[in-house]
């Protein structure tokens, strides 16, 4: 599925995590498999863990939290979220 502002974000509930110096490591209860999350990925985490928001509500978060061009951001986000989806980590919807 194709990411888009609109798109709703939810964090698996087979995913748990715990924090690391800088940053939070995920095991995917489902596969055993552990994945590392820098700083920003963590803080991307922690807002869609336990409630689902919208890639345009994480984005306008991290803009008032990073001093990072919006354009930027919403690049890297993507990335991120891209790759969190392949590994089954966040369910995307319409």
């Amino acid at each position: 599925m194709a990411l888009v502002n609109s798109s709703i974000i939810t964090a698996s509930g087979d995913v748990v995590g715990t924090e690391l110096a800088g940053g939070l490591a995920l095991l995917d209860l489902r596969t055993g498999s552990y994945f590392n999350l820098n700083q920003t990925g963590a803080y991307v985490w922690s807002q869609i863990e336990g409630s689902a928001k919208t890639i345009g509500d994480i984005l306008g978060a991290m803009t008032q939290t990073y001093d990072v061009s919006a354009d930027v951001l919403e690049q890297d986000l993507q990335t991120l979220l891209t790759q969190l989806s392949e590994q089954g980590l966040i369910a995307v919807s319409a």
